[in-house]
């Protein structure tokens, strides 16, 4: 450091004004590009996925109706397959991953799904309803980080 000094001092007083502005430039430089810069960066991609979770959950609530219309009983004919038959013949069909199920009664039934595409899952509610006289009595959904994909859980009533 008393070799900086040193090297500064021996500089004449004009050298010595642009030394020191240039100095400042370069701190104010790099504070920016270490500091300053960085943090917009990171904020810019969190408001990103931010707007990204916020489309997949608008998504999510503009297919409630579809869920919702699985609840009423107009016109489903039931199947004489017992429910859990069902359940193992459908998601299947669907590309479903059952991760758990359980069987309250012969007629009552939750399952968990994890990472499925929100869309095969809305097939498959349909085809429940309208093939099987299944009803949806509750749903718990939760998003993942890709779009579409989610983890859900569903009680079924036959």
């Amino acid at each position: 450091m008393e070799q900086i000094k040193a090297w500064y001092a021996g500089l004449d007083e004009k050298d010595q004004k642009v030394t020191l502005v240039a100095s400042v430039v370069f701190v104010a430089l790099m504070l920016y590009l270490l500091v300053i810069e960085p943090i917009n960066s990171s904020a810019s991609k969190l408001q990103s996925e931010v707007a990204a979770k916020q489309k997949t959950v608008d998504w999510m609530k503009a297919q409630i109706p579809i869920i919702l219309a699985s609840k009423s009983s107009g016109g489903a004919r039931a199947s004489s397959l017992a429910l859990s038959s069902v359940v193992n013949n459908t998601t299947n069909k669907y590309a479903l991953p059952v991760s758990r199920r359980d069987s309250k009664s012969p007629n009552e039934m939750q399952v968990w799904f994890d990472n499925v595409s929100f869309d095969s899952f809305l097939g498959w509610v349909s085809e429940i309803k309208q093939k099987h006289g299944v009803t949806v009595t509750s749903v718990n959904i939760r998003s993942q980080d890709r779009d579409g994909i989610t983890s859900i859980n569903v009680k079924l009533l036959k």
